[in-house]
């Protein structure tokens, strides 16, 4: 989210009650800064004028039925250079939460971003905004996790831990298992065996939109023995 505009107001926070209010930023400080569409910047600024230090922007836009503004999304936490760098916490207009690090208006690093809808919780390492390296996503509705590595926003590999029923250990693909694995379930029994998607029959038609296989299905390898 953009968080620069053109005319603003300033009033510096840690100047004398005479000073007068400006139209521009004049000097480095703790400054607080009302724009024309109504969002607020409080916080610090270096020597070239830029936010840099602590400080806390505030989206703001026109109620639909009174048009007072409303307060839409918030950032608190360190700026660098004019930029988001640092640890801070950002909740977004959807009501999500993320509070972590940052790097040049990005999640970057380590996190915990907070799905408002679906309670949904990812903690871990982030790159450019987006979930890379290890992490952990859990599902609000169910509560199961996946717990592992990440690339480009796709679980990877690792453990798919079913709350009160076991553990899958194997691969993904596009967030799916696939591939080899085990399910270590809690009554003890392991199962080993893999995720595969379906193969056509002779005969059938292929998906003709490329990578539209279709959800992986488990076949797993017998666990108990038949006795004679």
């Amino acid at each position: 989210m953009g968080d620069e505009e053109e005319e603003y107001k300033v009033k510096y926070l840690d100047a004398g009650e005479d000073e007068e209010e400006l139209k521009w930023i004049s000097r480095a400080g703790k400054a607080l800064v009302t724009y024309a569409n109504g969002c607020t910047y409080e916080g610090d600024f270096n020597t070239e004028k830029q936010k840099h230090g602590n400080g806390m922007y505030t989206w703001m836009e026109p109620d639909e039925e009174s048009g007072e503004p409303k307060k839409v999304a918030s950032y608190e936490g360190k700026y660098a250079d004019g930029k988001k760098n640092g640890l801070g916490k950002m909740t977004f207009p959807n009501g999500d939460v993320y509070f972590g690090e940052w790097k040049d208006n990005k999640m970057d690093g380590e996190g915990t971003y907070t799905y408002s809808k679906t309670k949904d919780v990812y903690s871990g390492s982030w790159l450019a905004g987006i979930k890379s390296g290890t992490g952990c996503y859990e599902y609000g509705e169910d509560k199961s996790k996946l717990s592992g590595t990440w690339d480009k926003g796709a679980f990877a590999s690792g453990e798919w831990i079913l709350e009160g029923a076991g553990v899958y250990k194997g691969g993904f693909s596009g967030g799916k298992p696939l591939g080899p694995g085990s399910f270590s379930f809690v009554s003890g029994v392991t199962q080993t065996g893999e995720y595969a998607t379906k193969t056509p029959a002779e005969g059938e038609e292929e998906e003709e939109e490329e990578g539209k296989t279709g959800d992986p299905t488990w076949k797993g390898v017998s666990v108990f023995s038949t006795v004679a």
